[in-house]
């Protein structure tokens, strides 16, 4: 092959794999990361994060904390089998020149993408700088393939957790102490392992409020369901009889619904791959924001930020504003929300039924803002051409509030400028009497100009002079 199509069909492989990671964006992918402050119980219990991975997926694991970028150094990612009786190989990634067609890619990202997940793909996955530096972080995976019950998760508050708990967790957790089936016994007294069902939660949700009353607001935080391994003695992972008992020895959790575990122990499975997560629900207070909802999908593809133009504004009650949506034309369809709520142009939305209207929509998508109170702030947005063009953000405040804040505002200036002009009166006052002597005094004065200067005695008076 010559240089000159050596390089034409690098730069198409280049553009192919910028265009499939656009794609990838769009598409849904289960994606994967580690936060950076996250909390550890234990040294054993920051090995790895648990990847929850379903046959026929597409999954994505993060060579970056979550919320960060890439720092663009070169990367590796390794696979092993098991940790203390494999070594870590290279993943083996596709090499078809039309990227969509391998299975298993990077991104540019160094982002590892799996298609189609399989039981195979099951194990540890690392990813390391050529120079190391990611020896202090900790960017790796346990790839857990599951069991898709087709369950839903049970909702609710935290009592109705417990609830949950003790209807689903209590008795397997009962029969894991008690029982004396031929697979518990095995795993009590040849493999040393005590088992216990629990719940993993993942952090919290943003607090959704658009479209919501005041006050109404709710966040959700998923649980998992968990099947906790504690190694109740020293064993050798060479005792296993098998590639997935071995994984069972070097993990410290796996999923409820895990293939790996139904393939070793099928009984137990049986009472545990049913078993529904768990997502917990709470009110919360917050202001609509449509990028962090998932409301939005972002102003432009392959762009980050949920709206091209952000602003906000803070009103004193009784204040008027027209809002504009920026690049629209008569042409263009313009569509606002308030608070996740479409206002339809020549809508007028009534503030109540013996008041006049404060938010007005006409005809040529102007939103007008007349007369505000406090139940007008909250979240604005506009579309133009179906494109997420501008959020704003408008708060209300009593016209009382802004004039204290000014009024204390000045009165700190003044005081800065009266303690400043008095420490440089004082300095002046303090360094004249410091250097008095050097000063003439209104004798000498006199003296130096010829004038004749008049002495008072108690007895007699004389008249001097520089004549005389």
């Amino acid at each position: 092959m010559n240089p000159l199509s050596y390089f034409y069909h690098l730069s198409i492989s280049i553009v192919l794999v910028r265009s499939v990671d656009v794609l990838d964006n769009k598409i849904e992918i289960e994606k994967n990361c580690r936060e950076r402050n996250r909390l550890i119980t234990s040294a054993e219990g920051d090995i790895f994060m648990l990847v929850d991975a379903i046959p026929g997926q597409k999954i994505t694991l993060q060579c970056h904390y979550c919320a960060e970028n890439d720092d663009q150094q070169p990367k590796i990612w390794y696979k092993m089998k098991a940790q203390r009786n494999s070594k870590p190989e290279e993943v083996n990634l596709g090499m078809d020149f039309n990227v969509t067609h391998n299975r298993v890619r990077v991104t540019i990202e160094h982002s590892l993408i799996i298609r189609n997940v399989t039981i195979n793909d099951t194990g540890f996955y690392y990813c390391i700088g050529l120079e190391g530096q990611e020896s202090a972080n900790k960017y790796s995976y346990l790839i857990d393939v599951v069991f898709d019950n087709g369950t839903n998760p049970e909702t609710g508050n935290m009592t109705k957790w417990r609830q949950y708990h003790e209807e689903y967790f209590e008795p397997v957790n009962q029969m894991f102490k008690n029982s004396q089936s031929e697979e518990v016994v095995y795993v009590r007294e040849k493999l040393f392992l005590s088992i216990e069902v629990v719940t993993e939660w993942e952090h919290w949700g943003p607090c959704e409020v658009c479209g919501r009353p005041p006050g109404e607001g709710r966040r959700h935080k998923k649980g998992f369901c968990r099947i906790k391994l504690t190694p109740t003695a020293n064993i050798s992972v060479t005792t296993a009889r098998s590639d997935e008992e071995s994984i069972l020895l070097d993990v410290y959790e796996l999923s409820c619904r895990s293939l790996i575990f139904e393939r070793v122990f099928p009984s137990i499975s049986q009472d545990l791959k049913y078993l529904p997560h768990f997502v917990q629900i709470e009110r919360c207070d917050g202001l609509c924001n449509p990028d962090a909802e998932g409301l939005s999908k972002g102003w432009k593809s392959g762009k980050r930020g949920g709206f091209k133009y952000r602003k906000s504004y803070v009103l004193a009650q009784s204040d008027h504003l027209v809002l504009i949506c920026p690049e629209s034309t008569l042409l263009s369809t313009v569509i606002w929300h308030r608070n996740g709520q479409v206002l339809k142009p020549g809508q007028i939305v009534q503030a109540g039924s013996d008041e006049e209207p404060r938010i007005i929509v006409d005809t040529f998508n102007t939103l007008y803002l007349h007369d505000v109170t406090s139940e007008e702030d909250g979240n604005y947005t506009c579309q133009v051409d179906n494109v997420n063009m501008q959020q704003i953000d408008i708060f209300v405040v009593s016209k009382s509030r802004i004039l204290t804040q000014a009024f204390v505002r000045h009165m700190l200036y003044l005081a800065f400028v009266l303690s400043l002009t008095f420490s440089c009166y004082c300095a002046g006052l303090f360094i004249t009497w410091k250097k008095r002597s050097n000063f003439k005094t209104y004798e000498d004065l006199l003296m130096e100009k010829g004038e004749k200067i008049y002495v008072a005695d108690s007895d007699y008076s004389e008249i001097y002079s520089d004549e005389d």
